[in-house]
């Protein structure tokens, strides 16, 4: 009984991180390069359960009773890089790519995403909306004609001359992330063909109608577990003070 109690707690556990995930997917479901969230739970190994101290089995092989479940853990949290939607910006400088990642220059170092709505700032740098400055081949990209165009490869061309070329980089290990569009990883490699389209940004890749069937679904899997352990609870306080007293 009381290991009811266990195994519906490590259940409400569970659930609430889900909660917490999918919530936070539809926080950001306007967010543009945002990738979302994705909980991975699994069982605890099941134990195999036998008869044991019962008289007529002294000097046999305690024989099985079966199995027990220990409830459930959070196996992993990773982020979806599936692709979101591209729509048409009104912005100029707003880039989307194909594959690959951006390269920003962060107080922190080197970072990486997809949310490509750029601007310039008051220096004349190609700039993030948090501010931070986007990096080429050459550096910082500065440009000094406001009319700036890229090609499909990359290559920024202001006034006409080409001035630099966008860093755009990919990784075979996993990337990790940083707020709500940034990632940081190891051992970057060029991206020889990453198909640059000016004048489009990449949407998140959250679904907000999968995201909220999947909130419902939580939460009554989160209530029916409460209702476990009320059960069990109730069930506890009459063995102790009713059954108790004979």
């Amino acid at each position: 009984m009381i290991k009811g109690l266990y195994t519906s707690a490590l259940g409400l556990s569970v659930l609430n991180k889900q909660q917490e995930i999918t919530a936070n997917n539809l926080a950001n479901a306007q967010t543009a390069g945002y990738k979302k969230d994705v909980l991975v739970a699994e069982s605890f190994p099941e134990m195999l359960i036998h008869r044991l101290n019962a008289p007529e089995d002294y000097g046999k092989v305690p024989p099985e009773v079966g199995q027990v479940s220990l409830g459930v853990k959070i196996n992993d949290v990773f982020t979806d890089h599936s692709a979101g939607v591209r729509r048409t910006s009104e912005n100029p400088l707003a880039l989307a790519l194909e594959e690959g990642y951006f390269t920003i220059n962060t107080p922190q170092g080197e970072r990486y995403t997809r949310k490509g709505d750029f601007a310039l700032d008051d220096q004349g740098r190609l700039v993030t909306s948090e501010g931070y400055a986007v990096l080429g081949e050459k550096g910082e990209i500065v440009v000094s004609d406001p009319d700036v165009h890229v090609d499909s490869q990359g290559r920024i061309y202001s006034g006409g001359a080409e001035i630099d070329r966008l860093k755009i980089v990919n990784f075979s290990t996993s990337l990790i992330k940083e707020g709500f569009s940034l990632f940081r990883g190891v051992s970057p490699q060029e991206v020889a063909n990453p198909q640059v389209v000016q004048g489009a940004v990449e949407e998140s890749n959250v679904e907000p109608v999968s995201e909220m069937v999947n909130m419902i679904t939580t939460l009554r899997a989160y209530e029916a577990n409460q209702k476990v352990i009320q059960a069990i609870d109730t069930t506890l306080d009459k063995a102790v003070n009713e059954v108790g007293r004979l």
